[in-house]
C-alpha cells in the first residue's frame, strides 16, 4: 500500500486572522481573542492596513470597480498596499467581461466561420472572465455566499447569538 503524501491545499482555505476574530466568540479573561470554536486565535503577520494605490493604466470599466471595491474593503479593514496587483487582476478580469458583454449584445452569440454557423469566439471570452472574476470575488468576501464570512455573529438576526 502506497504512502499519501500530505499536501497543505487540501480541505477549505484557513481565513485571514481578522475575519476568525470577526466570525469569533469574543475576547477570554486573559485577553485572548477566540474563534467562533472559541479556540485562541494567534496573531496573524501585521501587515499595514490601508488602500493600495490605483494602477494608473486601469481600463475604465476596472478603474469603476477598484473604486468601490477599495472604497468598501478599506472602510473594513481588509485590504493592504501589497494588494494592489491582485486587485488590478481582478478589476481587469471584470472590464474583460464587460467588454465581451458588449461585443455579444452588438454581435449576437453566433457567428459564421468556414465551418458554417458557430459559437461565437466572445462568448469563450465572456464565459472563462465570469468564472475568473466569481473567483477573485470569492477572494475578496464581495459575492453574497463569500460575504457571509465577513459579518459577525451579531450582525445575524437572531438576537440569542445562536447560528442554529
Amino acid at each position: 500500500m502506497g504512502a499519501v503524501a500530505a499536501s497543505s491545499n487540501l480541505g477549505r482555505k484557513s481565513a485571514p486572522t481578522p475575519i476568525r476574530v470577526l466570525n469569533g466568540r469574543g475576547t477570554r479573561k486573559d485577553g485572548q481573542e477566540t474563534d467562533s470554536g472559541g479556540r485562541p486565535v494567534a496573531a496573524g503577520v501585521q501587515f499595514t492596513r490601508d488602500a493600495p494605490t490605483k494602477p494608473a493604466e486601469l481600463s475604465e470599466d476596472a478603474h469603476w470597480l477598484w473604486d468601490r471595491v477599495v472604497d468598501q474593503m478599506t472602510e473594513i479593514g481588509l485590504l493592504k498596499p501589497i494588494d494592489a496587483a491582485s486587485l488590478e487582476a481582478m478589476c481587469e478580469t471584470f472590464a474583460r467581461w464587460r467588454e465581451a458583454v458588449r461585443f455579444r449584445r452588438e454581435h449576437a452569440l453566433l457567428a459564421k466561420n468556414s465551418q458554417g454557423t458557430v459559437v461565437a469566439p466572445w462568448i469563450g471570452i465572456e464565459e472563462r472572465a465570469s468564472k475568473e472574476f466569481r473567483s477573485w470575488c470569492a477572494e475578496y468576501g464581495i459575492t453574497p455566499a463569500a460575504e457571509k464570512h465577513l459579518r459577525t455573529e451579531s450582525g445575524g438576526n437572531d438576537d440569542d447569538g445562536n447560528p442554529f
